[in-house]
């Protein structure tokens, strides 16, 4: 595992998904976390669930908010992909820390993140019980072989789950009434691996071209505007998804702080966000994208995968605090459109989905539309 936090750009991880460039960036591991402190266990990696792309099945909506059923323990994703995800995260930890894990300075923060972290160890414990095992403050991955120190001394919360779960989490807390006593949420702290154009916090970076070259000192300020608007912590709900997901504004936005109030802290609910992509990267910073060509038929068949979701919202009884979870997933479209029974749930869904969302995909809604359009045997 030490070694791997060296990879170069290009290295190509289990799923396929090119790594994050971190050649350039001296690798300092976590305080608390140990990286081959036991001998993997390779008989349980052999063993872990596939990555199914049923996962798809049945088609959602792209906005659908679903609960676990009553005794069902469902939550953290233990699959097929953990160990490659891991990898990445533990080499993100090590040389981009400040981009992926941040939060705003509270007491009200820190428990918040201390409940969080101690719910994911005591779920992967107690739901996976060879894989995960503590000992005092001491967690042990036999998966990965990384045993985290989660005591008051040891890893900062935010840091430990983020070596722990491949689920990336963002605590959205209580704030503020308003006028009707209605609370509104907050995101207050994260730990942001795998974003999708977004960012916890701007990392914007380049310096300043001067006045000389106005077309380039103009180029620059818009990106670095755009680097700002596309952080999000301190924002709340409303302004985390204004202007970014037109759906929200339209099906959701009036209801989700409601929501967020009224929810019970042993209820688990999910939905599932997916949409077609080129980029290989599951780390795709708003400031650190990499560049992809224009989409085409023939280029997401050849090199495209769907990139999906698989989110999920808990409250956190003691702080009242919205866990949300995002476990990250990319599935090959020629695999997915090789599977007939995959292949016709993702024709429902796209067939399904919001108006609005096609309108945000920018024409990748309609690549896609008529790439399933396609013979199988024209592919």
């Amino acid at each position: 595992m030490t070694a791997q936090l060296d990879s170069s750009t290009g290295q190509m991880g289990l799923m396929g998904c090119e790594f994050v460039d971190v050649a350039s960036r001296t690798p300092e591991v976590p305080h608390g976390i140990q990286l081959d402190a036991v001998p993997v266990d390779a008989e349980q990696v052999r063993a872990l669930p596939g990555d199914h792309m049923q996962r798809l099945l049945p088609p959602p909506r792209t906005v659908l908010m679903n609960a676990y059923t009553a005794g069902d323990t469902s939550w953290l994703r233990i699959d097929s992909t953990y160990p490659e995800q891991m990898r990445q995260r533990l080499a993100l930890l090590a040389t981009r820390r400040a981009w992926v894990v941040d939060r705003l300075d509270s007491e009200a923060v820190l428990l918040a993140e201390t409940e969080l972290r101690d719910r994911v160890v005591q779920w992967l414990t107690t739901e996976h019980p060879r894989a995960f095992t503590q000992q005092g403050d001491h967690v042990t991955c036999h998966l990965t072989g990384v045993v985290v120190d989660v005591g008051p001394h040891g890893a900062q919360p935010m840091v430990a789950v983020a070596a722990l779960a491949t689920e990336d989490f963002l605590l959205m807390l209580p704030a503020e009434a308003d006028a009707q006593g209605q609370v509104s949420y907050r995101l207050m702290s994260g730990a942001l691996l795998f974003p999708n154009g977004w960012s916890l916090r701007s990392c914007f970076d380049r310096p300043d071209p001067g006045p000389l070259d106005e077309q380039r000192r103009a180029q620059w300020e818009q990106d670095r505007q755009l680097s700002r608007d596309r952080a999000r912590l301190g924002r709340s709900t409303r302004e985390i998804h204004q202007g970014a997901v037109p759906q929200y504004e339209a099906h959701l936005a009036t209801s989700v702080d409601r929501a967020f109030h009224a929810m019970r802290p042993e209820r688990v609910v999910w939905r599932r966000n997916w949409g077609p992509h080129l980029s290989p990267r599951l780390f795709r910073h708003a400031d650190a994208l990499d560049v992809v060509p224009p989409m085409t038929s023939e280029r997401l068949l050849e090199q495209g995968f769907i990139r999906s979701e698989h989110q999920t919202l808990v409250k956190l009884p003691r702080t009242a605090a919205i866990a949300f979870g995002l476990k990250t997933y990319l599935w090959p479209m020629r695999d997915m459109l090789a599977d007939p029974d995959v292949r016709s749930a993702l024709d429902v869904a796209a067939q399904r989905t919001w108006p609005e969302t096609r309108e945000y995909m920018q024409g990748r809604h309609e690549v896609l539309m008529a790439l399933l359009s396609t013979p199988t045997q024209a592919r």
